[in-house]
């Protein structure tokens, strides 16, 4: 069974090197120039174009790219296709997986809205990819999946907010001075402002809560951090995560190059996803 992701869910490098993955890239444009996201432009990269006040942009995925991965998967023999995609209510990316699935007569593919972004979509395909592992049937894992969408979690705190031009935070921009929003996903997969604080500790503090609140619902779960350009922070966040959640493995990384562009430096996210 093959599992189909795009690059803005940042879904961790040890699940994306799986023979059975196959992960679409986001197109960044800088000056005119078209990169591929994660392939032929990294993180850092982006990181340095905005130091130099060049602000790139980014494009969904084109439908060539979508079937194309899809084809390397069907050559590898896969004839069912788990696909999952950033919200849709952020980007047009997952009717693009749509568009390219329905024109594919021969493979099974379900495309799932993972009412999320970056980690807290990466995340849910590694949740995939286990139970593909773990030999569940096709639809067993779709019915998962789509459930675990409807309980995950994700947060995230960004130093500025004059990189984030999509979602329900534009309106507190500037409303309030040095006001440190945790941000969220919405039921819509849209970004709002989950919480305001006055300072990047407490910012912290409040989304290391916020996870640990989200993790408390259940006794089977996933959890991961990403970080952008922001190591220092990302070390003691995953320390916090380490002594909260002593048994359970971590997931870390970095924000992919797509998401760099609409969040700047400075990002630190903490996904939970919950089966």
């Amino acid at each position: 069974m093959g599992l189909l992701v795009d690059s803005a869910s940042d879904i961790p490098t040890e699940i994306k090197n799986k023979v059975n993955v196959e992960v679409v890239p986001v197109v960044v444009t800088v000056n005119d120039k078209e990169y591929l996201d994660r392939e032929t432009i990294q993180p850092q990269e982006v990181y340095q174009l905005i130091e130099e006040g060049h602000i790139p942009k980014t494009a969904s995925a084109t439908l060539g790219m979508v079937s194309k991965c899809i084809e390397n998967l069907k050559q590898r023999g896969y004839k069912k296709i788990i696909a999952i995609t950033i919200s849709s209510g952020l980007s047009v990316t997952n009717k693009a997986f749509k568009i390219a699935a329905e024109d594919v007569s021969d493979m099974m593919i379900t495309v799932i809205d993972s009412k999320s972004i970056g980690i807290g979509s990466g995340l849910l395909a590694a949740y995939a990819e286990e139970l593909i592992n773990d030999n569940y049937e096709y639809q067993e894992i779709t019915k998962r999946v789509q459930e675990s969408v409807l309980k995950s979690k994700i947060y995230f705190y960004i130093s500025t907010l004059k990189y984030l031009r999509i979602g329900k935070v534009a309106g507190i921009v500037g409303s309030v001075l040095n006001i440190k929003p945790v941000i969220s996903c919405d039921s819509d997969g849209i970004y709002y402002p989950v919480a305001k604080t006055r300072s990047e500790k407490k910012a912290i503090s409040k989304l290391l809560k916020l996870a640990g609140e989200a993790a408390s619902t259940s006794k089977n779960f996933r959890i991961a951090i990403a970080q952008g350009n922001d190591k220092a922070v990302s070390n003691h966040v995953l320390a916090e995560l380490r002594n909260s959640f002593p048994k359970h493995a971590i997931y870390t990384g970095d924000v992919s190059p797509a998401l760099c562009v609409h969040t700047g430096p400075e990002l630190i996210g903490i996904a939970v996803q919950i089966d």
